[in-house]
C-alpha cells in the first residue's frame, strides 16, 4: 500500500484519490510523511522491497540481505536467530503474539520468522482450512481473500481480548498484491483497472475494520499501526507514475501513547518503523535508535536524514561480517 495512491491534493500522485478512507485515517491520526504537506511515508531502500523483507525490516529494523533468492528462506530451519524483533520484546513484557494471513505460512519462511521471534501463534491458509474457517478445498489468489481475513481477525480479537495477558495481533493483507490485485465480492467497478479497484476496496475494508475495533471495549488501551510492506511491483503503476515523483509506503498510527515532534518532511525507511512502533506503545528507547531504525516520534535524525539516500543505499549493499553472523 502506497501513499502515492492518494490524490495530488492529499500528497499522492493521482487526480482521483484511490484510497480516500486510508487518506482520512492518515490525516486524522499520525502519518509520518516525506512531504511538507499531505500524507506520505517511507521510501524504499535496498533489501526491504518485497513482502517478507518488508515485514522483517519493520519488525527488526534491518534489511533482509540473503545469499539466496529472497523468498527461499522456507528452505532453512532457522530465520536469522541472532536478530531481536518487536515480537520478542513484547513477549518479554508478557504479551502474546498472533499473526494471521490468507496464504501458506511456509512461503518465504514467514512462519519460521514469526514463530522463532516472539513465539507467535501463526494462523495461515492451512490453519483456516483445518479449522473449517474456509470451505473444504477453497482457494483463491494466494489462498483466501482479505474480507475473510478481517472476519477471522474480529473473531480472534474478541477471543484474545478476554484474556488477562496483553496481545499483539498482526494481519498481512493480500488483495492489493501485484500484478493486478484480487477482485473480491466487495469490489466495485469504479476505475480503469482491476488493480485500482482492488486498492479502493482494500481502503474501505481497512477503514471498516478500524472502525469496528474502535467500537470494542479493548480499544481504549490498544494502539493500531497500519503500514504497507513495500512499493508495488505492478508494471502498470510503475509506468503511470513518473520517476521524479517520490513514491512512498503508507503508514498510519492510531491511538498512540507518544506524540511526534514533527511528522512532516521526514526522510525515512520501513526499518524506522521498528522503534517507532514500540514508541507508539509507550516504550522508552535509549538513544531513540534500535538496529538501523530511528524512532520517528523523536527529533533524532534517521539514517536517510543524516546521510542521504545514495549513501545509505550504498552502505546497505556492502558486505557486513557482523550482519552475516546474525543469520546462523
Amino acid at each position: 500500500m502506497e501513499s502515492s495512491y492518494a490524490s495530488s491534493d492529499d500528497g499522492g500522485y493521482y487526480t482521483e484519490n484511490l484510497i480516500p478512507e486510508l487518506t482520512e485515517l492518515a490525516t486524522e491520526n499520525i502519518n509520518f510523511s516525506n512531504r511538507e504537506t499531505g500524507i506520505g511515508g517511507a521510501v524504499s531502500v535496498p533489501s526491504t522491497g518485497w513482502t517478507v523483507a518488508g515485514m522483517f525490516a519493520q519488525t527488526s529494523g534491518l534489511p533482509l540481505k540473503l545469499p539466496v533468492e529472497g523468498n527461499s528462506m522456507n528452505n532453512y530451519s532457522t530465520f536469522f536467530p541472532g536478530v531481536t524483533s518487536v515480537g520478542q520484546l513484547l513477549e518479554e513484557e508478557g504479551y502474546k503474539n498472533y499473526i494471521m494471513f490468507g496464504s501458506d505460512k511456509a512461503f518465504a519462511g514467514r512462519g519460521n520468522y514469526f514463530s522463532q521471534h516472539g513465539d507467535y501463534e501463526v494462523d495461515d491458509y492451512n490453519w483456516a482450512a483445518e479449522t473449517g474457517k474456509i470451505p473444504e478445498g477453497y482457494s483463491v489468489f494466494w489462498g483466501f481473500e482479505d474480507n475473510r481475513l478481517f472476519d477471522m481477525a474480529k473473531e480472534k480479537l474478541l477471543e484474545i481480548s478476554q484474556n488477562d495477558e496483553p496481545f499483539n495481533l498482526t494481519l498481512l493483507t493480500v488483495d492489493t498484491h501485484f500484478p493486478d490485485g484480487y477482485r473480491c465480492e466487495l469490489c466495485q467497478k469504479e476505475h480503469d483497472t482491476d488493480y485500482k479497484d482492488a486498492l479502493s476496496c482494500s481502503s474501505r475494508q481497512v477503514y471498516a475494520f478500524v472502525n469496528w475495533i474502535q467500537q470494542q471495549d479493548f480499544y481504549e488501551n490498544t494502539t493500531i499501526v497500519i503500514s504497507g510492506d513495500h512499493l508495488t511491483m505492478s508494471a502498470a503503476v510503475n509506468e503511470e507514475i513518473p520517476q521524479e515523483y517520490q513514491r512512498s509506503i503508507y503508514n498510519c498510527i492510531i491511538n498512540s501513547v507518544a506524540e511526534p515532534v514533527s511528522a512532516q518532511n521526514r526522510s525515512f525507511s520501513t526499518m524506522d518503523m521498528f522503534p517507532t512502533t514500540l514508541a507508539a506503545l509507550g516504550c522508552k528507547i535509549k538513544g531513540e535508535r534500535l538496529a538501523l531504525g530511528t524512532n520517528l516520534f523523536s527529533d533524532k535524525k534517521t539514517l536517510l536524514e543524516t546521510y542521504g539516500y545514495d549513501e545509505v543505499a550504498d552502505g546497505l549493499s556492502k558486505r557486513s561480517s557482523f550482519y552475516n553472523s546474525l543469520m546462523y
